[in-house]
């Protein structure tokens, strides 16, 4: 099943998941959303050349472009469905190949879907550093119910009752083929959805840890730092340096 995405929830994630910056545009150049910085290094002429391309296309024979300035970084737009040229398009960038080799490192599995390939993000843990299609049926309903009810109260009852399996089998299955357990990758979707809160500074730390679905901050808080070594105001500092 392909899900549509909101380009701007697109870039914000991305950005959120990598500190790479990244920008979304609608398709006459009017941007959406802007996460990082584009022009750390001056290069304002590539990404004004990458704007005048995407927002006025020439012909429609290509779905990206990348730019690459003298230091060795690259540029990349991408149109968000190339057969709907209006749904817009982004840029990420600069970004070098110590920044993807860090990116492909991560135990994410960052896979392309037919409406915003190739920026969009699922964030599900990959056990053979492949794709999400190396899971069991199974475990694929589990994770898009997870993705679905995460702002609720999940528990191993109704997943498995959903399911219809055994908890006992479901749990072995589950943490065979992701390499973590039921709760663990729970805590995961749920502050990888709270990074793009962050990095709106008019929302509190407790109004996030409960709209994502944590019943109190300091359960948050440890729970964000066990897994990304930073507490949440420690990331939205860095978002913002």
């Amino acid at each position: 099943m392909f899900i549509e995405r909101n380009p701007r929830e697109v870039a914000e994630d991305f950005y959120a998941s990598t500190f790479i910056a990244v920008s979304a545009y609608s398709h006459d150049g009017k941007i959406q959303y802007s996460g990082g910085d584009h022009y750390r290094f001056g290069d304002y002429d590539i990404i004004n050349k990458l704007l005048e391309k995407m927002s006025n296309p020439s012909d429609t024979s290509y779905t990206s472009l990348t730019l690459t300035n003298q230091k060795e970084y690259n540029y990349t737009a991408y149109f968000i469905n190339k057969t709907r040229l209006k749904d817009g398009f982004i840029i990420m960038g600069p970004y070098n190949q110590e920044d993807l080799e860090r990116i492909n490192s991560l135990d994410i599995c960052y896979s392309n879907n037919l409406y915003m390939a190739p920026l969009n993000q699922t964030l599900d843990l990959c056990p053979k550093k492949g794709c999400a299609g190396c899971y069991s049926l199974n475990v694929r309903r589990a994770m898009n119910y997870i993705q679905a009810h995460y702002k609720e109260e999940i528990t191993l009852d109704k997943v498995t009752s959903h399911l219809n399996l055994n908890k006992s089998y479901f749990c072995t299955l589950f943490k065979r083929e992701t390499g973590v357990t039921f709760t663990h990758y729970v805590n995961l979707i749920r502050i990888e959805k709270s990074k793009r809160q962050l990095l709106k500074d008019n929302k509190s730390v407790l109004d996030i840890a409960l709209s994502v679905g944590f019943s109190n901050q300091n359960y948050y808080t440890i729970t964000f730092k066990k897994l990304t070594s930073m507490t949440p105001m420690e990331f939205r500092k860095k978002a913002y340096i």
